[in-house]
């Protein structure tokens, strides 16, 4: 997904833990919109929130189909190294 291709919103909420919960909405012209949350450390910078996003978003282009890992198999650990992050077709 190249940057000029989509459009990002960040919505931020500072939890009693110390993290921030940011909601994000990405749309693009060419594919449908995706919606999602992530928990972010109190000292994660901007740009370090929206690499992981987009690290995710290209994780989905990369794929057929897009399932959440940690759903299907609490047991084994992740694959992929990634932060607290869900996204959702809209």
């Amino acid at each position: 997904m190249n940057n000029s291709d989509y459009k990002l919103k960040l919505y931020s909420k500072k939890l009693k833990s110390g993290k921030c919960q940011i909601k994000f909405v990405v749309s693009s012209s060419n594919q449908s919109r995706w919606h999602g949350y992530m928990l972010a450390e109190s000292g994660s910078t901007l740009k370090e929130v929206v690499s992981s996003i987009e690290e995710e978003m290209r994780y989905i282009d990369a794929k057929d189909a897009y399932y959440h890992s940690h759903l299907y198999n609490l047991a084994e650990p992740l694959k992929r190294n990634r932060d607290s992050i869900l996204i959702f077709n809209s």
